[in-house]
């Protein structure tokens, strides 16, 4: 009689506890080198600097945020002089475009050099390949799971 396969043996549970363990290493690495701004604020700057003029709403979706949390967000990095937000008209409705200032292009550009050169020791184990294969199965789960969900973003 074959075992029925738990939940805890599941891919699902794997890429839970990956995520998990990404979050402490991301939280652990954004407090040891002391960086004037959150692991949250640094993919929201990552965000913007690939989408510039980026409205809050959009950004709010890509980063799986709800927009007052996203606004928190946006209003701190505004604080910190890393984004400017600027009032527009789109669709004849007022929006408020988003992009990062030079100062927030710097910061960014600084973390990810540090982020990348933290990876190296996880990237001893895995081949670039299998990155690649596994980022590609990863995205093909995101799009299915983001037909079936409804968010409230």
């Amino acid at each position: 009689m074959k075992a029925e396969k738990h939940y805890t043996n599941s891919l699902y549970y794997e890429m839970i506890l990956t995520t998990k363990y990404l979050q402490m290493f991301g939280i652990q690495l954004f407090e040891e080198k002391q960086y004037e701004i959150s692991i949250d604020e640094f993919a929201a700057l990552d965000v913007i600097y690939c989408n510039s003029g980026i409205c809050q709403r959009d950004l709010a979706r890509i980063i799986l945020k709800d927009r007052a949390n996203t606004g928190r967000t946006l209003e701190g990095l505004e604080q910190k002089g890393l984004i400017t937000r600027t009032l527009v008209t789109r669709n004849n409705r007022p929006i408020k475009q988003i992009n990062l200032t030079k100062a927030g292009e710097e910061m960014l550009i600084k973390i990810t050099s540090e982020i990348k050169n933290s990876f190296k020791e996880i990237n001893k184990e895995i081949s670039n390949e299998e990155i690649e294969e596994v980022c590609c199965v990863l995205k093909k789960m995101q799009n299915t799971i983001a037909k079936i969900i409804k968010t409230q973003i």
